[in-house]
């Protein structure tokens, strides 16, 4: 018996040191988790140093989804946290659709129409005129002027590393599943929660005055569905003072049609281009 139970005493330690091994290796080291730490405090550190109440960018977006392609100029201006317009034109300098949004509701005027569109919410009212997007027009603006906030956590549950930086998953009750950073702490990706996501990818990095950090000139936007909406930066400027208020509202003439977006009747959408 004695030699069966020193087997067993031998094979209890090996176990033992091979759990305790096996631990250990399951443990991040302590400079990964470090690092991953210190890029996120980057991330986070960025967005208390632009503090502009307002601003106003320009562009060019461009979509596509099935055989269905076009092209657009932008001009996306406003005050932060506050009411937001979207000029929209065609590239030959037509105005195409001006769209605004306050905390009274999200509101589409269509000239080639004549016609006002109204809905409660920017991203339910925005999809009925075909423009799927995941974000308000505010939120939309302060992506593209790398000011994340809005959106993501101050806080994330997991760290993994990549090839470019770290990619950081979210709980709870976010809006994002998971954000990209470089180990510079500037973001490459965010994506969406559900089963079929939204995604969008921030490239071509360029300093901008008055920003404290570069900024994304060109968004890739991936939404449910299959479309893709690629926005172009080509001017950034932060306004030193709130725009007044005439200054956003939309140009309506008194003789424009106004349609409820509430779900009842045909549905309408934007014209084509």
């Amino acid at each position: 018996m004695r030699p069966f139970a020193a087997l067993l005493r031998t094979l209890a330690l090996f176990a033992l040191v091979a759990g305790i091994a096996g631990c250990a290796a399951k443990q991040p080291g302590p400079t990964a988790g470090g690092e991953a730490k210190a890029v996120f405090a980057a991330f986070t550190a960025r967005e208390g140093k632009d503090t502009a109440p307002a601003y106003s960018l320009a562009g060019s977006m461009s979509f596509s989804r099935g055989n269905r392609s076009g092209r657009l100029n932008y001009r996306l201006y406003g005050n932060a946290g506050g009411a937001t317009r979207l000029d929209l034109t065609t590239p030959v300098g037509g105005s195409y659709a001006l769209l605004f949004e306050d905390n009274h509701g999200f509101f589409a005027f269509v000239p080639d129409r004549n016609a006002v569109y109204r809905h409660g919410d920017t991203r339910q009212g925005a999809a009925k005129l075909g423009m799927p997007l995941p974000f308000t027009l505010g939120e939309m603006a302060a992506l593209v002027a790398g000011r994340f906030s809005a959106l993501a956590p101050a806080r994330y549950a997991a760290a993994k590393k990549t090839a470019e930086g770290y990619e950081y998953t979210f709980s709870g009750s976010s809006r994002l599943a998971s954000l990209g950073l470089d180990f510079a702490g500037n973001p490459r990706h965010l994506v969406g929660v559900g089963i079929e996501p939204w995604r969008i990818d921030f490239a071509d990095d360029e300093a901008a005055p008055g920003f404290a950090a570069p900024v994304a000139r060109r968004l890739t936007l991936t939404t449910p569905g299959g479309a893709t909406l690629v926005v172009r930066v080509k001017a950034l400027q932060p306004r030193p003072s709130p725009y007044p208020v005439a200054d956003l509202e939309l140009p309506v003439p008194p003789t424009a049609a106004e349609h409820a977006l509430d779900g009842s009747g045909d549905e309408p959408s934007l014209p084509e281009l």
